[in-house]
């Protein structure tokens, strides 16, 4: 019997687990939060919270480098580098994390100024900040740690202590209320959390051979190829944060501020459920990376029709529910008369939730295959586009403008996508244009769908049509197996 653990259901489990069940804690512990520490304490944790996530950039892109590379190794059977490539890899990692602790330990007056907190409130936003920063270098090299892990598809490891992390991000700070409503003990909390889950990774890798500590030397051969890789992962890694925020920022000021929620709550709830298609393509990656190192151009093709069906299978259905009982969905939630203002920009931002899944399909190919530069290439062409889009929409149709045009922005990179990848892996042509027409014809239906005077009715048919997603993607992923 073949383990299951060596599934892609199973890895694709984990990975959905690992980011969806601290979401939904989340969704719980936020009021709670919010209630205890008051809007000021409330809005710098989340800015803490920002900052842990914004300094994991500092990795350099190696982490996904390495989950490359070693893909790469172990796809040809050549692994007589791999402890040095992994060696390489968590010194340089360990040595911008703490780069990256002393910058923020020495800016941390800045930022809380820049905050502008009462003063009340401003020692305790330093030392908070600078506890931070002394888990900064434990982000990073958990970022080297999982990539290591990616590659050898330990997916039930890596989100068991994911999971874990995910939940103490949100249960620390909450345990720290019963004592004290000053940040600085949930600040000290959250770091000693990042410095467990890491020894954690370490044990792991270690215990299953992917980290040999008395192995393997630092190289600056294998550097440079980590670096080479890994600078163009940071270059996107840049830019899309700032194309995330740009149209928030342009509201506030093109707009009118008050009008933001009406778009910020829709994009955030279609934001929050990107974790979906990053937990697919997370599995599918290192596999990718595998087959193309192997020299297996027919496996690949076949692998990325799959991984193609397999997203607008599981993504298509979610969009769909959302977007056709949007109306009712705001209605209850918030109010009317939210609902009546913020139903058309959700549906737009349910096209572009699709359209940018499956864009995430031909974005790992080409990372796969060595190509990051072309990914970071075409968003250095999009941002001024987007830029320019983004304000006339905004001056000619208001705040739907914004949804419009962060829509189109996904559509334009899939089509890019597709068409490099078409060019890069000649094999992937036939099934990136099946896919193009099955989005478009995806969103038609999705439009029509909406139409239908019956709330019950079009229950019943994004459930139908949800229960078909999981019929065609159930027997894809149960029948993949990681190093097939």
């Amino acid at each position: 019997m073949r383990n299951k653990n060596n599934s892609f259901a199973h890895s694709i489990g984990w990975n959905l687990a690992g980011a969806g069940i601290p979401l939904a804690f989340a969704f719980f512990a936020v009021p709670s939060l919010l209630a205890g520490y008051g809007n000021e304490r409330f809005g710098l944790l989340t800015i803490i919270w920002a900052l842990i996530g914004y300094f994991s950039i500092f990795d350099f892109g190696i982490g996904r480098a390495l989950t490359k590379l070693v893909s790469d190794r172990l796809g040809r059977k050549n692994t007589e580098d791999l402890h040095d490539v992994t060696k390489t890899a968590l010194f340089t990692m360990g040595f911008l994390g703490v780069v990256a602790c002393v910058l923020l330990t020495a800016t941390a007056p800045l930022l809380a100024s820049a905050l502008k907190l009462d003063d009340s409130l401003r020692t305790e936003s330093i030392v908070s900040l600078r506890i931070l920063a002394i888990g900064i270098p434990f982000v990073i090299l958990s970022a080297g740690l999982i990539g290591l892990l990616e590659a050898r598809a330990d997916f039930h490891a890596i989100n068991k202590i994911r999971l874990l992390m995910g939940m103490l991000n949100f249960g620390a700070p909450l345990l720290m209320l019963t004592w004290t409503h000053s940040l600085v003990p949930a600040t000290v909390a959250l770091a000693c959390a990042r410095a467990v889950t890491t020894a954690m990774y370490f044990r792991i890798s270690t215990r299953n051979g992917a980290l040999d500590v008395s192995s393997g030397h630092f190289n600056r051969r294998n550097l440079k190829e980590l670096l080479g890789f890994g600078s163009w992962i940071t270059l996107s890694n840049l830019i899309s944060p700032l194309m995330a925020q740009l149209d928030k920022v342009v509201i506030g000021s093109v707009v009118a501020l008050h009008l933001l929620p009406f778009y910020a709550i829709p994009g955030d709830l279609v934001n929050r459920l990107s974790f979906v298609p990053i937990a697919l393509v997370g599995v599918f990656f290192p596999a990718f990376a595998a087959h193309w190192s192997a020299g297996e151009p027919e496996k690949l093709a076949s692998l990325y029709k799959d991984a193609a069906i397999v997203m607008f299978a599981v993504v298509y259905p979610i969009a769909l529910g959302i977007y056709a009982l949007a109306p009712e969905g705001l209605s209850i939630w918030i109010n009317e008369q939210f609902s009546h203002q913020s139903t058309p920009l959700l549906h737009w931002l349910c096209a572009g939730l699709i359209i940018n899944s499956a864009a995430r399909i031909p974005h790992a190919l080409l990372q796969a295959a060595g190509r990051p530069s072309i990914t970071a290439k075409l968003h250095l062409i999009e941002l001024p586009i987007y830029a320019v889009a983004l304000w006339q929409l905004l001056l000619h149709f208001g705040i739907i403008g914004a949804a419009i045009a962060w829509t189109g922005r996904m559509a334009l990179d899939y089509l890019l996508l597709s068409a490099c990848s078409a060019l890069a892996i000649p094999g992937s042509r036939r099934s990136s244009a099946i896919m193009i027409i099955a989005v478009a014809a995806g969103i038609a239906l999705m439009v029509a769908i909406a139409l239908l005077p019956s709330l019950w009715m079009k229950f019943a048919l994004s459930l139908s049509i949800g229960l078909t997603g999981i019929a065609l993607a159930a027997p894809i992923v149960f029948r993949l197996r990681h190093n097939d």
